[in-house]
């Protein structure tokens, strides 16, 4: 038997498939940290663009609410006020009978930024483990037993300010908004030192103490030209000057504002530690009117430090504007628009006392003053 041999010739041996060196894959590494690198910081530009713009839209949210409320009542909201009783609502269960003018303006805007059923539990009586407590609620301190100041408003949070409670052991909403009060240090609360007259007569800005029948036509320097609110930031602990108050620093502050920057370092931002005390309160209570919660003027540039003349939360001082954002800080304007300040903005002489009057008096504090002065019948620019 013939054997034939086959015309097809045998498979040659298959080379093994070769990986990659450890040299290579070094080098893909390398490349793809250089990419992250160059990608990372606009990944956090975009974030930060969106949380910027979450917080420019509650701005607005409380122009509208602002707006419609003067058109509700025929006048703009207090800052700071409410009910009064016979006593001074410093203990639970017998002191229980009003907040003591202590309520917030935030409190009044609910119905208008559609928290309508947490403003009629606050607007009526109600009964929390066994105290009934009146319309308008305790006083703002009594959170642990009144839930209601407990809630978090969606409307009052910005997302780039931290979510920390400090105060109260965590019994508080926050507000990363506070209520423009002008370019005073002088009558931005209750009272005022030494022998001023009302502080509720010399407010030279749209919100104040029991100020509830501001309307939009007193605001003579037009709607367009005068801060309404701003962005507070809040406290994430320590010294920081971001969401902290430097306090109980005398009348030099008020005398010369200037003089509040001796109080922080110029490298850690932070107050020296010679500061006797630094609260950390500011932004952790929309429900309380006081100064130290839910208040600004516009006095020191926006993310500056805040001083005040003494310890207590309604104490006058310097509250500038402050915000988490990279330059400045986000505004409301009376005629319902947001707009970006920067840090740099013009501060006019910061070594000049505060104005201690209203009606038409220049303010010294230049642009950003003027912003903050209702009738103070000042030129300003264009402020982009």
């Amino acid at each position: 038997m013939v054997m034939r041999h086959s015309l097809i010739s045998p498979s040659p041996r298959r080379r093994g498939r070769r990986g990659f060196t450890l040299v290579e894959l070094l080098v893909v590494i390398a490349i793809i940290g250089v990419m992250v690198g160059l990608l990372l910081p606009a990944v956090q530009a975009a974030r930060e663009a969106a949380r910027r713009m979450s917080c420019s839209n509650n701005l607005k949210q409380l122009g509208l609410a602002l707006h419609n409320y003067h058109d509700t009542f025929n006048s703009l909201p207090f800052r700071e006020g409410g009910t009064s009783g016979s006593t001074d609502g410093g203990s639970v269960g017998s002191i229980n009978q009003s907040n003591q003018n202590r309520g917030s303006g935030m409190t009044m805007l609910l119905p208008f930024i559609e928290q309508g059923p947490l403003y009629d539990q606050i607007n009526s009586v109600q009964t929390f483990n066994g105290i009934t407590f009146p319309p308008f609620g305790p006083t703002p301190s009594d959170a642990m037993v009144y839930p209601p100041y407990a809630t978090d408003v969606s409307t009052f949070l910005c997302p780039s300010s931290p979510q920390v409670k400090l105060v109260g052991g965590g019994n508080y909403g926050l507000c990363h908004y506070a209520m423009s009060s002008g370019d005073s240090s002088l009558f931005i609360t209750w009272r005022a030192p030494s022998n001023a007259t009302s502080a509720r007569t010399r407010v030279r800005g749209t919100f104040g103490y029991r100020l509830n029948n501001r309307k939009f036509r007193d605001i003579l320097d037009g709607l367009s030209n005068s801060i309404a609110m701003s962005e507070l930031t809040t406290s994430i602990g320590g010294r920081a000057i971001l969401g902290g108050t430097a306090r109980n620093l005398g009348m030099g502050i008020i005398d010369s504002p200037l003089t509040c920057f001796q109080y922080v370092s110029n490298q850690t931002k932070e107050f020296l530690p010679s500061v006797p005390t630094v609260s950390l309160a500011r932004g952790q209570r929309w429900a309380s009117g006081s100064v130290a919660y839910i208040a600004i003027n516009t006095i020191l540039p926006p993310n500056s430090p805040a001083c005040t003349f003494e310890s207590e939360f309604r104490s006058v001082g310097l509250y500038p504007a402050q915000s988490r954002h990279p330059g400045g800080v986000q505004v409301l304007l009376n005629d319902g628009s947001a707009r970006f300040i920067s840090e740099s903005i013009d501060t006019g002489n910061l070594a000049l006392p505060s104005p201690d009057t209203t009606g038409t008096v220049l303010s010294p504090y230049g642009v950003w003053g003027a912003l903050g002065s209702i009738a103070g019948n000042e030129v300003i620019g264009s402020i982009d």
